[in-house]
């Protein structure tokens, strides 16, 4: 049986002619934050819909509501290019309900240009963000020290004379049970180099000469764009998303598969599945090498209609296994 199989294995490998390499993009991160949140398992899919739903900013210990304002858009883009879809606030969907009650009740709006309904996406898990800015590694000390009392011990962060270091918490919140499942820690001072964040407003907040506040905003900056590498790489370390093939049906100019994972699995429009054909080989169903590799087109609650982007349509039959290709993402520590 175990020739048989053999036999199996080398005539698929050498048949199929499929390439699943995985692109490998190294992301920098400092090495004390890849420690302190090396036990860390987030539990969410790529591309989860998430809600920032609180966003507090501590300056020496005491809260600067003023920050916020500064702070909440430049974690929304690192959300965003991490791979997340950031929906709608509480706020956003009043606004949003008293602006189409006005505009139904208008006669002057044309009642076509109204949007449908049921067009807000909500969230599959909330977000809570609390940032501490500090300037003096006394009061960075004070910080570490509370957050030991709180059972949250962090080494390796420092912070030089005339510098200003930012931490970041980001909470993972399940909306169910409104229960913390997890949390991720990034410090940087302004000192550090940053990566850059698509879309945020930082460029006009250097244009003022308040030597603290642009230290302050370095550092608040440079703390964004290490947790969303972070964040990059935590999303990598899940398992990758499994399930068959349902069937294939003829479209206008081309045939597509359909497999049995969706919304409700973590399957997002663009991802790539490995397809391995199930056969009964000696008397025992075996998955084997991959034959074809499938790309998502559309997505509804449960399944996803998918076309062939490498391999033959052919090799693919109802209740093949599909394996979703996960991008390797390196960490490359920074001390």
């Amino acid at each position: 049986m175990q020739r048989v199989l053999a036999l199996w294995l080398l005539l698929l490998s050498s048949l199929s002619g499929i390439s699943l390499a995985q692109n490998s993009k190294a992301l920098s991160v400092p090495k004390a934050i890849l420690e302190a949140n090396a036990s860390v398992k987030l539990g969410i899919p790529q591309g989860a819909r998430v809600l920032l739903r609180e966003v507090v900013v501590f300056v020496e210990n005491y809260p600067d509501p003023s920050f916020r304002l500064f702070v909440e858009p430049m974690l929304k883009a690192a959300l965003t290019e991490a791979g997340f879809t950031v929906v709608a606030t509480a706020q956003d969907v009043r606004r949003e309900v008293e602006e189409r009650r006005f505009e139904r009740e208008s006669e002057e709006i044309h009642k076509g240009s109204l949007p449908p309904k049921g067009t807000i996406l909500r969230e599959t898990v909330e977000l809570k963000a609390t940032v501490h800015l500090v300037r003096s590694a006394r009061q960075l000390g004070l910080l570490l020290g509370e957050l030991r009392r709180r059972r949250i011990d962090i080494g390796g962060f420092y912070i030089r004379k005339n510098e200003s270091g930012a931490m970041v918490f980001l909470e993972i919140i399940d909306n169910a049970t409104l229960t913390t499942t997890a949390q991720l820690v990034s410090f940087a001072t302004d000192k550090d180099e940053t990566l850059t964040i698509t879309g945020t407003p930082f460029g006009a907040i250097l244009l003022g000469r308040d030597n603290q506040r642009q230290r302050d905003m370095k550092a608040l900056k440079a703390a964004i764009s290490h947790l969303s590498n972070l964040l990059k790489i935590k999303l990598a370390e899940r398992e990758p998303i499994k399930g068959k093939v349902l069937g294939k049906f003829k479209g206008a100019t081309s045939t597509y598969i359909v497999i049995n994972v969706g919304r409700l699995d973590g399957v997002q429009k663009g991802m790539q599945f490995a397809v391995h054909p199930v056969r009964i080989i000696g008397g025992e169903t075996v998955a084997l090498p991959p034959v074809a590799k499938i790309r998502v087109l559309i997505v509804n609650e449960t399944n996803s209609v998918c076309d062939v982007v490498e391999g033959e349509i052919d090799n693919i039959e109802e209740g093949d296994e599909t394996r979703e290709i996960l991008q390797e993402v390196k960490a490359n520590p920074k001390r």
